[in-house]
């Protein structure tokens, strides 16, 4: 299968020349100069979704006061700022400054484990969470197909496909996920086993055969699709804890949730992803996306049943 990059509308190459004139950029300028002025504008000029931030922060951290608040909040936008100029920083990237930009802690044995099996990668929104898709250069061998949400703009759609793909990286959209990976998994894609990356912190809609997971002090849905193939399919899982280690600067461990074989009982693989992920927030609060709206389904004290939260 060839995997050339995405065709581009005028708006969405135009955006991408934005991005690229950012790239070209010496880092320092990038990250002193641009992501500066970009956090100057998101907290003092627009105040990007403050009130969110602060309320989903007061909520996660009850034992937190105000000002410990406000600074995670201020901290935040300094993190959010770093990740759109990181995003920019895609648009022409090469592979040696891919592998500049994140580094890979691979244990031999997790190595092993997933040799020549087709392997399930469970990311997060913490630290830069696009450079998750670059741990294929440590882990040869792979056509990694990531799962993401199409976007309502179209040109905006159209940078993301095109800032994602790469020789042996396919973004495929959620919705044919499964149906892309039932009609390779005999064959692999260019005859090469697939990880199937998905980013699972996002908001699920309660949908099936809904569990609750304690997350952050409440109840909180998660997408499982990750589980149901590691379960169906007898796959391996991996969690990405990615750490933020300079500017503009990754390292990540590649922890095993599951080998595949070991008999769970079902939500124990999510489980285990929600309490790394977890710990991962409470390490470093700043570096998980707050500005997105978490929370927007809760259980009915009384009932049990599904409320949706229209409030921020």
């Amino acid at each position: 299968m060839n995997n050339p990059k995405p065709k581009m509308s005028f708006g969405a190459r135009s955006l991408w020349i934005l991005c690229r004139s950012v790239a070209i950029m010496p880092h320092w300028y990038q990250y002193h100069c641009v992501a500066r002025f970009i956090y100057f504008v998101l907290r003092y000029v627009i105040h990007y979704r403050r009130k969110l931030i602060i309320k989903q922060l007061s909520e996660s951290f009850p034992e937190k006061d105000d000002k410990e608040i406000k600074s995670i909040c201020n901290e935040f936008y300094k993190n959010l700022a770093e990740v759109v100029v990181c995003t920019m920083n895609m648009a022409g990237i090469t592979e040696e400054e891919r592998r500049s930009a994140v580094k890979f802690n691979i244990p031999d044995d997790v190595r092993q484990t997933v040799k020549d099996r087709h392997l399930v990668i469970l990311a997060s929104h913490c630290g830069f969470w696009e450079y998750a898709q670059f741990v294929g250069l440590d882990l040869p061998g792979y056509c990694e197909i990531g799962a993401y949400h199409p976007l309502s703009s179209k040109a905006w759609d159209e940078l993301y496909l095109h800032l994602r793909t790469f020789e042996d990286v396919i973004p495929i959209p959620s919705q044919k996920y499964l149906r892309f990976f039932i009609e390779h998994k005999d064959t692999g894609v260019n005859g090469k086993p697939m990880m199937l990356g998905m980013a699972s912190d996002q908001n699920a809609p309660p949908k099936g055969d809904i569990h609750w997971y304690n997350f952050l002090n409440r109840p909180t849905l998660f997408f499982e699709g990750g589980e149901q193939l590691s379960l169906k399919f007898s796959l391996p899982v991996v969690y990405l804890s990615m750490r933020r280690i300079g500017l503009g600067r990754y390292e990540c461990d590649v922890i095993l949730v599951h080998d595949g074989y070991e008999k769970v009982e079902k939500h124990q693989i999510t489980e285990r992803y929600v309490r790394l992920l977890e710990n991962d927030i409470r390490r470093d609060p700043p570096r998980w996306m707050w500005s997105h709206r978490r929370w927007k389904y809760m259980p009915d004290p009384v009932t049990g049943e599904v409320i949706y939260k229209r409030e921020g």
